[in-house]
């Protein structure tokens, strides 16, 4: 991540509080895979980290490869992955979509853009597409602020238990919201981090 080295030390001298959890490591390993991505988005919401991660190779197993083409040809194995119903309503919905729009160029497309397209897929709201815009496309300045994992990690050092000071800090950590936020995650808990 070109953005990763400036941001540092950017962080460093606008937030004090932040040298207690950085880590000078580059924290974010981009996934080039859009459909993974999305697909391990939707298995992660409202679970944590470790039954999103089990949840996830049981169905790569149930499909042995998790790609659009792979999913179109045996679409009724989507009733078999271990999810509930909405989310598998959701796979069936995202499948679709990407299927009708594949000469979409996702990592040529702004955030906003991006926004605009997966928002209309059943299923898929503001958390998942903050994963995506992190994990696939690499952008530099997302705050996923209904994330429990960062918000557990945020108000342990930040000490701010009612959120009052939040607004006031993403401005502060603008543009690099996204190294914020991986840091408070892999003190919080490592496998956050690899998606």
């Amino acid at each position: 991540m070109r953005y990763w080295k400036d941001s540092l030390i950017y962080l460093k001298e606008t937030d004090p509080i932040f040298k207690k959890y950085a880590s000078n490591k580059i924290l974010l390993k981009k996934n080039n895979n859009y459909f993974d991505v999305l697909f391990k988005s939707i298995c992660s919401q409202q679970v944590s980290t470790s039954a999103a991660k089990s949840i996830y190779q049981k169905s790569k197993k149930i499909f042995n490869e998790l790609t659009v083409k792979k999913i179109l040809a045996n679409l009724k194995l989507i009733d078999s992955l271990p999810i509930t119903q909405n989310k598998k309503k959701s796979i069936y919905s995202l499948v679709f979509y990407l299927n009708d729009n594949k000469n979409l160029k996702w990592n040529k497309l702004s955030d906003k853009d991006i926004y605009s397209h997966l928002i209309n897929i059943f299923g898929i709201g503001p958390w998942t597409i903050e994963m995506f815009l992190i994990f696939y496309k690499g952008s530099q300045n997302i705050i996923p602020i209904k994330d429990l994992g960062f918000l557990n990690s945020y108000k342990k050092f930040y000490k701010d238990e009612n959120l009052t000071k939040l607004n006031h800090y993403k401005l502060k950590w603008s543009p690099y919201g996204t190294v914020i936020t991986m840091n408070l995650w892999n003190s919080y808990d490592l496998n956050t981090v690899n998606y």
